[in-house]
């Protein structure tokens, strides 16, 4: 259930293509159920694209009143940290726009990450399970790292093979570090889900997903369950 990929010029179009989808959603949302809804991604690519999304050409179209920003995934650090997606958001986001939508940052206890994981779930469960007993984003934006992970999935943790929790504490070992991140479960429920890629680094990566069916690759046990919007850059495009 994969889409084409739609390739982009480079950073600043590929941004741009995003905002465009990222208006249209979020008029059709707010037709729907009178609210837009979003889980963020952190990283450098999704940053080019919240710093699109508060620039002049875009703020005053879009609906912030009707919107509400929460996070796909998070380290677990204190929300001034340079590492942190919340700090992320806010700067390329939040603190440009005179009139910010509602933001929902995942950490509180840095150091006490189930307890974080529950608080957000039981957030979700309160905020977003109107039309069923999964909560159900608007749009779920996603990165891809070179190892396939999206969210903080990363290859050989057991957050990956939870299909049932909706926020999981993720401890990834190769980094030394707790995360926090978005179930599958809750991923693949959302109405849309956007994968922003760019770089080499992740272009072998990318063409396994693409064209190998049988990868195991995170985000390809994600395609599995649910259809994905591709948009990455020269750079991370597979031969064909």
């Amino acid at each position: 259930m994969t889409a084409t990929p739609s390739i982009h010029a480079d950073a600043a179009a590929l941004a741009e293509a995003v905002a465009a989808r990222w208006a249209a959603l979020a008029g059709e949302a707010i037709r729907e159920h009178g609210r837009f809804t979003v889980a963020l991604s952190g990283g450098r690519t999704p940053r080019a694209l919240y710093e699109r999304l508060a620039s002049p050409a875009w703020a005053d179209r879009l609906p912030w009143a009707q919107t509400e920003l929460y996070l796909g995934d998070e380290r677990c650090v204190p929300g001034d940290h340079a590492d942190s997606n919340a700090r992320m958001v806010r700067e390329a986001l939040l603190d440009r726009l005179p009139n910010p939508p509602r933001f929902f940052p995942m950490v509180s206890t840095p150091d006490q990450p189930a307890q974080d994981a529950a608080r957000y779930s039981a957030l979700l469960r309160d905020r977003l399970t109107e039309d069923g007993p999964v909560p159900c984003f608007d749009l779920v934006l996603l990165g891809m790292g070179a190892d396939g992970h999206f969210a903080s999935l990363f290859p050989g943790t057991t957050a990956l093979e939870d299909r049932e929790g909706l926020v999981l504490p993720v401890r990834v070992e190769k980094l030394g570090a707790w995360r926090i991140s978005l179930g599958r479960r809750v991923i693949a429920a959302a109405r849309h889900r956007i994968v922003m890629v760019s770089g080499a680094d992740k272009r072998a990566a990318l063409a396994e997903v693409l064209h190998e069916p049988d990868s195991l690759l995170p985000i390809a046990r994600l395609r599995a369950q649910a259809s994905l919007e591709w948009h990455i850059d020269p750079a991370a495009a597979p031969a064909v």
